[in-house]
């Protein structure tokens, strides 16, 4: 009597070709979930970093700020005029930070005051994933609140 020790060829080839439909199937969520991730990722490094200021303008009583540049990709955050540190948005990501709406605070220029009292320049900026086009606006109200909203695609 023989006995059964494996797979055939034939098994094998209909497990590859299923699991090659399977993939061909996800791979593109997989893209768009990965790309929006990465998008989200930057939006909350820019919220917290807002957030974290503020509370240092708050603890230390003065006065911190955060200038966005669209051009470069860039934000520069100050202490009383100071240059403290320069982040790049998203890292190696294809995040970038939008000209259309132009980051727009207060006076209409690309920076959030972060004021020792607590309060901040009323404004926003947005995020756009340069591939997927999905967006993140990111959104400070007159007492510091941050917020954002998202526009994925």
């Amino acid at each position: 009597m023989r006995k059964n020790d494996g797979f055939s060829l034939i098994e094998l080839i209909i497990v590859i070709a299923v699991m090659g439909i399977i993939l061909a199937i996800a791979a593109p969520n997989f893209t768009r979930y990965r790309d929006n991730t990465n998008l989200r990722e930057a939006a909350r490094d820019i919220s917290s970093d807002i957030q974290l200021y503020k509370q240092r303008a708050i603890a230390e009583n003065v006065q911190y700020s955060i200038t966005f540049n669209a051009g470069t990709n860039d934000y520069v955050i100050q202490r009383n005029g100071v240059t403290i540190v320069t982040r790049q948005v998203g890292g190696n990501n294809p995040v970038e930070i939008s000209g259309s709406p132009a980051p727009s605070f207060s006076g209409g220029v690309p920076t959030v005051s972060l004021l020792p009292r607590g309060t901040a320049t009323l404004g926003s900026m947005t995020l756009r994933h340069a591939t997927r086009l999905s967006e993140a606006r990111i959104i400070v109200n007159i007492m510091g609140r941050v917020r954002v909203e998202y526009d994925l695609k």
